[in-house]
């Protein structure tokens, strides 16, 4: 966003650009913890909608309705229309898209930042209300899917490797400098929420699951959450340190293997809401499987998501998270049933409350009756 802006020059005068972003990122979080992006993301909402449904008309005005968009864009791609061009997937294309629709699906509720935000909710009747405006989010993607093909038909082209710069680039063509900018910061606050959360929900996760358990078990919580600034502010400065250190490729690479990887917790963390029958050492055999599973067959594909699977009949493209997330239950039910077989005790279960505790809690606080 910033370059596409003109606001990121090469040297150091753009590094300082994005120091002075990610600054006012960690004092705003580091003050005020998750305060901060949920303010931010209340303005967030109101201007990426407004910006992006004007972007939209502007698009739809241009070119004269959504057929001559898609049609342009397929005259970019070498096609006659959008009925024969490569905007269209092929059958072989189809169980990609499929398995990586549904494997993105299921691993998006298995990150930190997002159950975070869930559990800052301050009751039930939140929670719903901000769940059922989810799929406006959804939507949204869509329509900066829908730009991407958008900017084919206007001919823009993006630098190489730099395919991420495309929409950006379309505002600029289509806005006077003013609203573009308007447009540009909007996106970036909207980026700026996620990355707070994200530092946060790894603070928290790391005081709570590593330090008070294995470090520190009588820190009190004002210890807790001094920790948790500090670990925070590091996990910023890790982020810049990404940025300046790696390859723009190499951040790609690490957020296609990231996918995968959250993805291996899903039989723990999703399919335990259901069913304790799954043995815990089957489970984590079965996450160190899909996690190696994974990794092999992204890094063998040179660090594609996509990779093939030979089934007789010619190879069949799926995601590769799917395809170790299923090596991953395999192992989990064929070892819980072997455990079991040879009588291996499962351990206490902490997250079990006892009955008298569970009856003796309001349903929308959890608050006791005492």
């Amino acid at each position: 966003m910033l370059t596409a802006g003109g606001l990121y020059p090469s040297g150091a005068t753009g590094d300082l650009v994005m120091v002075a972003v990610f600054a006012g990122l960690a004092v705003a979080t580091y003050r005020h913890g998750l305060r901060a992006p949920t303010v931010i993301s209340a303005l967030k909402a109101v201007a990426v909608f407004v910006s992006l449904t004007a972007v939209c008309w502007l698009v739809l005005r241009r070119f004269g309705g959504f057929g001559a968009v898609f049609d342009g864009a397929a005259r970019a791609l070498g096609g006659t229309d959008a009925a024969h061009s490569p905007l269209l997937l092929s059958p072989g294309q189809q169980p990609a898209y499929a398995t990586l629709a549904l494997g993105s699906a299921l691993a998006l509720l298995m990150y930190p930042h997002v159950l975070t935000a869930g559990f800052a909710a301050d009751g039930g009747r939140t929670l719903r209300k901000v769940s059922a405006g989810l799929p406006a989010w959804t939507a949204l993607l869509a329509l900066f899917g829908f730009l991407g093909i958008a900017a084919l038909a206007a001919g823009v082209r993006a630098p190489e490797g730099s395919a991420e710069a495309a929409v950006p680039m379309l505002v600029d063509r289509l806005m006077p400098g003013p609203l573009a900018g308007l447009v540009f910061g909007a996106i970036v606050v909207g980026a700026l929420v996620p990355a707070a959360v994200m530092s946060i929900a790894a603070a928290t996760s790391f005081v709570r699951n590593v330090y008070v358990e294995y470090v520190h078990p009588t820190a009190t919580p004002k210890r807790q959450v001094r920790v948790a600034k500090a670990v925070s502010l590091t996990a910023k400065l890790g982020a810049v340190a990404f940025v300046f250190g790696l390859r723009d490729q190499d951040a790609i690479n690490l957020q296609l293997l990231g996918g995968v990887w959250i993805l291996q917790i899903f039989p723990a963390v999703a399919v335990g809401l259901y069913t304790r029958w799954l043995h815990p050492r089957a489970l984590l055999a079965g996450w160190a499987v899909g996690m190696a599973a994974g990794t092999y067959l992204v890094v063998r594909e040179g660090f594609s998501s996509i990779v093939p699977l030979d089934t007789g009949a010619g190879p069949l493209e799926i995601y590769a998270g799917v395809a170790a997330l299923v090596l991953n239950l395999t192992v989990a039910v064929a070892g819980t049933a072997a455990l079991a077989v040879l009588g291996v005790a499962r351990g206490a279960d902490a997250t079990d409350l006892p009955s008298r505790l569970m009856a003796g809690r309001r349903p929308e606080t959890g608050a006791n009756n005492t």
